[in-house]
Parts: C-alpha cells; sequence; structure tokens
C-alpha cells in the first residue's frame, strides 16, 4: 500500500453532490481530493432536468455563460390514465445531458484547485483523527471526509426494504422537433420522462418496478400514448439500466463522515429536483466542514448542524416527493377528484413547489 498522503477534505463521489462539496472547499483555500470509482464523462441514469435552482448553484459553480444554449423547458406534461394535464413552470428549466454536466463539474473542481483521481474506489472509511480512507491501492488521511457516493457503493448499502423492488432506465433517442416541455408518462406504479436534449434528440429515463418491465421498449409499451410516440425514435445509445432504487428516511452522517446526494437520501426522479438537492446537499456538507476544520466548532457539532440544515431545507421535499408519487398511482377516481378541486395550473403549482428545497 503506497505512503499516506494527507488533506484538508477527502469528498467520495465526484457526481454533482461531490464536485460541489470540492469546489465549495478548494475556493475556501482548503486543500481537496476528490476521488471517483468510475471514469468520466459517462452517461448516467438521470432525468436530466435542471430546475431553476439548481441552475442557479450552477452559475455560481461553472459562470455566467456555462449551458446557457442548453434547450430551455418551459412547461410540464402529465400523461395520467385517461387524465391529461398541462401547466407552465413558474420559472423555465434547462436540459443537460449527465455525460456533459459532469465533465463540466470536474474540469471546474480541478481549476479550483481540487486533486481529481478517478478510477479510485473506495473500500473502507475509518473515523478518526485524521480521517483515513481505504483504496485497493493507497490510504488516504483527511481531517475530514464527504460520501457523495450514491445509492449504492460499498459504503452505501441501502437498508432492507419490503415492497416494491424499483429500477432505473435511461437513454437518449432521435425524434424530430421535440417539444420544449418536460412529459411524464404514468402506468400503474411506474413513469417514463421524455425532455428535449438537442435539436432532434429527447433524453428518456424511466423509473419502474422490477417486474413490470426491463427495457425502455418494455416501458413503451405500457402507455398507449408513450407508445405511439416512441414508434419511429431511433436510439442514440444503448439502454443504460441501474438498480437499488429505494426511499428511506434521510442519513446525513455515517461513520464520523457528512453524507450528501443519493447517498444521503433520494427523491423521486419525477419531480425534477433530484440534481438540486445534490447541489444543495453537497454545498451545505462543505459549509460545515469548513467549520469544523476552521476550528469553529467540532466534528459531532458540525455533523449536528449540517443534519439540522439538511432536515430544514430539503427533507420536506423528500416527504412531498413521495406523497405525491402514490397520489400519481392512486386509482382514477382519486386523481379525478383531485383535479376537480384543484384544476391543473393549481396542481402544476402544487407539485413543483411541494418538491423543491426550502428557501
Amino acid at each position: 500500500m503506497e505512503a499516506k498522503t494527507d488533506y484538508d477534505l477527502i469528498v467520495i463521489g465526484a457526481g454533482p453532490a461531490g464536485c460541489a462539496s470540492a469546489i465549495t472547499a478548494a475556493r475556501h483555500g482548503l486543500r481537496v481530493l476528490l476521488v471517483d470509482k468510475a471514469k468520466f464523462p459517462r452517461h448516467k441514469v438521470c432525468g436530466e432536468f435542471v430546475s431553476p435552482e439548481s441552475l442557479g448553484i450552477l452559475t455560481t459553480l461553472l459562470g455566467e455563460s456555462s449551458f446557457s444554449s442548453a434547450p430551455e423547458i418551459v412547461s410540464a406534461r402529465l400523461f395520467l390514465p385517461n387524465r391529461f394535464v398541462h401547466f407552465p413552470l413558474p420559472t423555465p428549466a434547462r436540459s443537460i445531458p449527465r455525460f456533459d454536466l459532469d465533465q463540466e463539474l470536474i474540469q471546474a473542481a480541478e481549476a479550483a484547485g481540487v486533486s481529481v483521481q478517478q478510477l479510485t474506489a473506495v473500500k473502507k472509511v475509518i473515523a478518526g483523527e485524521p480521517m483515513e480512507v481505504f483504496t485497493s491501492t493507497k490510504l488516504l488521511r483527511g481531517r475530514a471526509v464527504v460520501n457523495c457516493s450514491g445509492r449504492w457503493s460499498e459504503l452505501t448499502s441501502p437498508v432492507q426494504q419490503n415492497g416494491t423492488k424499483w429500477i432505473g432506465l435511461k437513454a437518449h433517442f432521435h425524434e424530430t422537433a421535440p417539444p420544449p416541455s418536460v412529459d411524464l408518462y404514468f402506468f400503474g406504479k411506474g413513469y417514463c420522462g421524455v425532455s428535449q436534449v438537442g435539436d432532434d434528440r429527447v433524453n428518456v429515463s424511466a423509473m419502474v418496478p422490477a417486474e413490470t418491465a426491463k427495457s425502455l421498449s418494455e416501458c413503451f409499451a405500457l402507455h398507449p400514448g408513450l407508445w405511439w410516440r416512441s414508434r419511429d425514435w431511433q436510439p442514440v445509445f444503448d439502454d443504460v439500466a441501474t438498480a437499488g432504487l429505494y426511499f428511506r428516511e434521510p442519513r446525513t452522517e455515517q461513520d464520523g463522515m457528512f453524507v450528501a446526494g443519493d447517498a444521503a437520501a433520494f427523491i423521486d426522479p419525477f419531480s425534477g429536483d433530484g440534481i438540486s438537492l445534490a447541489l444543495h446537499s453537497g454545498l451545505m456538507a462543505a459549509e460545515a466542514a469548513i467549520e469544523h476544520l476552521r476550528g469553529l466548532c467540532g466534528l459531532p457539532e458540525a455533523l449536528a448542524c449540517y443534519r439540522k440544515r439538511y432536515l430544514k431545507k430539503l427533507a420536506p421535499a423528500l416527504r412531498n416527493a413521495g406523497r405525491l408519487r402514490r397520489l400519481l398511482a392512486a386509482p382514477e377516481w382519486v386523481q379525478s377528484g383531485l383535479l376537480a378541486i384543484a384544476g391543473p395550473n393549481r396542481l402544476g403549482r402544487m407539485m413543483v413547489n411541494a418538491t423543491r428545497a426550502k428557501h
């Protein structure tokens, strides 16, 4: 095993949460190491819907002009069984492929002075002063660690759950003149989202029970409108799949580490706020770590402060997204009653506002 290397902060996982943590800490003058088990850029299962809240943070991290040419998403269309709801978004969002977004964030981290090590899988972390981070070839030491390693890793295996086992599927397809909307097709317990990512290209991502479908083509057959729309699509790349999608209470601390992004909690993809919650949690974890590293508080106090901020700002969105998922899978008479009471536009505002980070 190689000689030990010291850092102020080690961030595990180089997605949006990890990059937000690393960039923030480096810009405060800390020695930061960012490690990821994979190689960037790569396609990831993601709706690629970047909300206005996310765009504000990305402007801070990447600069004013970043992704200014990405397609604007100005409305949402919900295709429920025997119901159609169309409403404008309060503020336009953008559709940005994760292949491009993750690469931009990695480059911004390197420009901020972060040491980046890809193809470096972390095997375990031992709490202490300093924290010890073990890879297959190295022992790394840091005064603090932020775990952004995602829903499933050697550090963040999920709690066993009963009930529905979900999988995620994603691919890009060629489509002539896609609309500037995010379109959500609901079928039973699952759903599929479609949004423009180019002049003739759409991102298609689905979350579906494992026993219901194993491919996007199988998902398309579950909704007549989606099947009809997809009949002439040509794939840009093959399906990307992920398993182990699970929902649980947020976990913001583990073995002395700050936990952020999907490693902390997973929000329903249809909410369109997954990237925003990842960025917010990564920033908050870095801010709490910085307070500790500057001697303003001990590690237990910093971890407790991060948890308090997380629960206040992000936990309501997680809870509300789960409630909406159950509502959208409810019998038709329940959905009809809600639409009759709220109306399409009010329902749309409720869905957007309820699943956003609190200010």
